[in-house]
């Protein structure tokens, strides 16, 4: 692995930890390193509308290398602050950026406006934009005399767009998530770490909707809220969807009571409505072979234990493994539909 690859690949693993969490943006990883290979600053795109990892990148970076701290906020400001405040510090720098930086004014200004303006050495990009309207960044930066590099670790970079190509391209992303034990047990599992649960909360928060089991409401009497989630994330717990081969259930069960929730029951699989916007299914393998035909992801929160107990209650399915994270005891398996 070459340094560029290595230090794209970090850039990776910052991005992951939030995936999905920036839809309907895609999430990105960008660093900053000086001209002696010291690393600046590592940031990821969070969430929609605040500023992208290129602009949070150039900002820490620039804090470190100044010494001041940027007082902008949003990343309007931060975009200007820097436009006008850099003192051409970061010409002998490089970016790293996992997405080609975008061209285009939308919730957020152009990330490659930016960029030529400061005019780092170089910039190592791994995927290409394919967004008609954001195309064009590689040319704006090397029209301002910036080294460009791209293609590397491209397929790993192009496998982090993938949720947001989902929703791009077909109006939909299912996520279906199961949560095991190290015993290979997911009746009863539960995440257990708090980085886990902080997630699932901020992830619940972006959701459209919650798809779960009538035997899990039944037997865990779930509140499904949204408690640990992040301030940034809001505290809207999602609506809920009931798969249940009965309608019949004890409405003192905490999820029904949630203010401005809406709960639905279903009895027929093809009646969910799960074919447009953004929906976690959470359950077991035995919903997942009902639904699997309109899974695009699976997301295990699980020991290694995953591969023998799968096989051992005879799961099945078309795969490829793009990530592996961890939040502290809890692993994550990112696995995206073949």
């Amino acid at each position: 692995m070459t340094s560029d690859e290595y230090l794209l690949s970090l850039c990776l693993q910052k991005a992951w930890a939030y995936q999905t969490l920036t839809l309907p943006n895609p999430v990105v990883g960008a660093m900053v390193t000086a001209e002696n290979g010291r690393i600046l600053s590592v940031c990821a795109h969070t969430q929609s509308g605040r500023s992208h990892a290129e602009i949070k990148a150039l900002k820490e970076a620039y804090e470190l290398l100044s010494s001041k701290v940027c007082p902008a906020k949003n990343p309007e400001q931060i975009h200007d602050f820097l436009s006008r405040h850099h003192g051409g510090m970061f010409e002998k720098c490089s970016v790293f950026v996992t997405l080609e930086p975008c061209n285009h004014y939308g919730k957020t200004p152009p990330c490659a406006e930016l960029l030529s303006i400061l005019k780092p050495q170089r910039v190592v990009i791994g995927a290409k934009e394919k967004q008609k309207h954001a195309l064009g960044g590689i040319e704006r930066l090397k029209s301002s005399g910036i080294e460009v590099i791209y293609g590397v670790l491209e397929e790993a970079c192009s496998d982090l767009l993938y949720p947001f190509e989902c929703l791009q391209e077909n109006k939909r992303f299912n996520l279906f998530k199961i949560a095991q034990r190290l015993n290979g047990d997911y009746q009863s599992g539960a995440i257990s770490g708090k980085e886990s649960r902080i997630f699932t909360h901020n992830q619940r928060c972006v959701a459209d909707c919650l798809v779960i089991s009538g035997k899990t409401v039944r037997q865990d009497r779930p509140i499904l809220d949204v408690r640990y989630a992040s301030e940034s994330y809001g505290k809207c717990a999602p609506d809920i969807k009931i798969l249940s081969r009965t309608s019949d259930f004890d409405s003192s069960i905490e999820l029904f009571g949630l203010k401005d929730r809406k709960v639905e029951i279903y009895t027929d699989p093809s009646k969910l409505g799960i074919q447009s916007g953004f929906n976690v299914i959470e359950g077991g393998w035995k919903m997942f072979e009902t639904l699997k035909n309109s899974i695009d992801m699976l997301l295990a929160h699980i020991s290694p234990t995953l591969e023998t107990s799968a096989a051992n209650i005879g799961f099945r399915w078309q795969g490829k493994l793009l990530h592996t994270h961890k939040f502290r005891n809890d692993g994550l398996l990112w696995i995206r539909k073949s």
